[in-house]
């Protein structure tokens, strides 16, 4: 489209302002390889607990993180309306905020991640993957793919949220909407574009919480209940502690590491000890039972077969 950023030069890009809320950003628009991933992200607020977590546990495990993102609320989150607004076009037109294109085009970040939406269609990811791996052709890239809502749980005549209602609405998003849209992407772009499981994880968490297992979540909808911690918050926004759930499940796909393997403990008072224990194995359980994410651990030891060295093995 005429006058969009990605038709841009990378100098071109650089010199946009990006006028934020309180003034304008001035983050560096590249990095160094160093001992962590160079991530460049987009979503909305399903997307930021883990985004605001993951930070902290690849710093515990040692690595240094560095992260560049631009995020918006609800569907203007999601993959296609943030490629629209960092090139300026459609709903965005003549107002370009390029936060993640300008840093894309340095050449110096590993890994894109997206917010997905409600009917996401694989076209609505092929500019974003074009455009980064014109600048760096070993970008990697993970799209999130939600978890089931409070609702989920009704069945018809049901009074009262049940699990095997919460688990055929995963299961299903997870078989016909998740690996479908992840076939056609892979048919274009074959061994480059990940699942972060969220919703898998999501529900290993709703089956321990309905087999009482889950000790420190004492409900599952806040706002209905009345019960803190819940799972959820509201509807369909993750609850107080649960952030550190969906940070364990981007650590895990990410760096292809158990976050059981990270020595140290979370922030105090974010979560207990025990409940800390059960979100990193459910997370790595989420990661290496499903495909999608291309994380394997066949000998259990808590390595990804392909980062593990020959000594580990």
């Amino acid at each position: 489209m005429s006058g969009a950023s990605y038709l841009m030069k990378p100098e071109e890009i650089w010199a946009m302002p990006l006028r934020a809320k309180n003034g304008i950003k001035k983050e560096p628009l590249s990095f160094t390889k160093g001992s962590g991933l160079r991530i460049v992200g987009t979503g909305h607020s399903w997307m930021r607990p883990g985004y605001g977590t993951l930070p902290h546990i690849a710093r515990a495990a040692g690595f240094e993180q560095r992260m560049r993102l631009n995020t918006r609320g609800g569907e203007a989150g999601g993959a296609r309306m943030m490629w629209e607004l960092e090139n300026g076009v459609l709903s965005s037109k003549g107002k370009p905020f390029p936060v993640c294109m300008a840093a894309i085009a340095t050449g110096q970040w590993d890994v894109m991640m997206w917010g997905s939406y409600t009917n996401d269609r694989p076209e609505y990811y092929f500019g974003w993957i074009e455009f980064c791996l014109k600048y760096n052709p070993r970008m990697e890239f993970y799209r999130f793919n939600g978890w089931p809502q409070w609702a989920d749980g009704f069945g018809e005549g049901d009074r009262e949220p049940r699990i095997e209602n919460y688990r055929a609405f995963a299961n299903k998003r997870s078989q016909a909407v998740t690996t479908k849209l992840m076939a056609e992407i892979d048919k274009r772009y074959p061994g480059k574009v990940h699942v972060l499981p969220t919703n898998e994880a999501m529900l290993l968490a709703l089956e321990l919480y309905f087999q009482g297992k889950l000790d420190g979540i004492n409900g599952l909808n806040r706002r209905v209940d009345g019960k803190s911690p819940s799972i959820w918050s509201d509807g369909g926004h993750l609850g107080k502690g649960m952030n550190w759930l969906e940070g364990y499940v981007f650590y895990a796909t990410l760096y292809k590491r158990s976050p059981e393997l990270i020595k140290s403990s979370p922030p105090e008072k974010v979560l207990s000890a025990e409940l800390d224990k059960v979100f990193r194995k459910t997370a790595w359980q989420a990661v290496v039972n499903n495909p999608l994410p291309g994380v394997f651990d066949r000998n259990g030891n808590g390595i990804g077969d392909e980062i593990e060295s020959p000594k580990e093995k």
